[in-house]
């Protein structure tokens, strides 16, 4: 018989995808939660700032960066 490869081997996993990049700068996801507005995977700044949108005052969803 022959064995089936293991889905938990880190080695069979895709390639792990870069940050993207908003104004120049590498942004992360975060999970963004906020009552009124709902939750969205949100840009996070390396330093830890949110990438917030000048005309709604929230963060940008990381999809749209």
């Amino acid at each position: 018989m022959s064995s089936k490869a293991s889905k938990n081997n880190p080695e069979a996993r895709g390639k792990v995808t870069e940050l993207r990049k908003y104004n120049g700068k590498a942004v992360k996801p975060v999970l963004f939660i906020q009552r009124g507005v709902g939750r969205y995977i949100a840009a996070m700044f390396e330093d830890g700032t949110m990438a917030i949108d000048k005309t709604t005052k929230l963060p940008i969803a990381y999809k749209n960066v």
